[in-house]
C-alpha cells in the first residue's frame, strides 16, 4: 500500500512540474525569443492565481462525506472526521503542500517502560518505509506517551484523481495504526 501511495505521489511530482517545464520549450519551438516565452509564462502564472490548495482540500473533504470546521486560533487548519478517526489538515491557499495529522491516536503510560521501549522500536522502523511517520510526545501532566501521525504531501486539482488520492492518503494512516499493532505483537512475546 506504501509503495502505491509513493508511487502516486511521485506520478503526480513527476507530471505537475513537467508540464510547466514544457510549456517555455514549446513557446521557444515556435520561433519566440527567451525574453518573450518567459513573460508569457508570467502572465499565464499571474492569471492562474493562487493554488487554492485550502479551498480545494474542504471541498474534497465534503467529497469524501467529512464535516469541515475551520479552527478559531489558524484559518488554515481544518479539522473532521474520516472513518471515526479526528484529523487535521494545515492548509494555505498559497502553497499546494498540505500537512494532515492524526493526532493522539496511541497511548502508553510513562510507567510501563516496557511498553514504551516495544513502541519507540516500532515507530523507528515503520518511520523507515512509510510515507507516514509516527511522533511522539510526552505529556508530563497525565504521565502519558502520546502518539501522532503526519504526512506532508502536494495538493493539487491537476492531481488525476484528487479525491482518491487524498482518500488514499487518508487511509494510510490506518494502514500505520496496524504496522504498530503488527510490530509490537511480535516484541512483546520476546519479552
Amino acid at each position: 500500500m506504501e509503495t502505491i501511495i509513493s508511487t502516486i505521489v511521485i506520478i503526480a511530482c513527476i507530471y505537475f512540474f513537467s508540464r510547466r517545464k514544457t510549456k517555455p520549450t514549446e513557446q521557444g519551438a515556435a520561433g519566440s525569443t527567451q525574453p518573450e516565452a518567459s513573460a508569457d509564462i508570467l502572465q499565464e502564472e499571474k492569471q492562474a492565481g493562487p493554488p487554492h490548495t485550502r479551498d480545494l482540500c474542504i471541498e474534497l473533504l465534503k467529497q469524501l462525506n467529512c464535516e469541515v470546521s475551520v479552527a478559531e486560533e489558524d484559518e488554515n487548519r481544518l479539522c473532521f472526521q474520516y472513518q471515526g478517526e479526528l484529523f487535521v489538515i494545515d492548509a494555505s491557499n498559497e502553497s499546494f503542500f498540505i500537512d494532515i495529522w492524526d493526532p493522539r491516536w496511541y497511548i502508553v503510560p510513562l510507567d510501563d517502560l516496557e511498553q514504551m521501549s516495544n513502541v519507540r522500536k516500532a515507530i523507528n522502523t515503520i518511520n523507515n518505509y512509510s510515507g507516514t511517520t509516527i511522533v511522539y510526545s510526552i505529556e508530563e501532566e497525565g504521565q502519558k506517551f502520546v502518539l501522532h501521525s503526519k504526512r506532508q504531501c502536494i495538493l493539487t486539482k491537476e492531481i488525476p484523481h484528487v479525491k482518491e488520492y487524498l482518500r488514499a492518503l487518508l487511509n494510510d494512516f490506518f494502514t500505520v495504526h496496524n504496522r504498530l499493532r503488527e510490530e509490537i505483537i511480535p516484541q512483546n512475546t520476546e519479552n
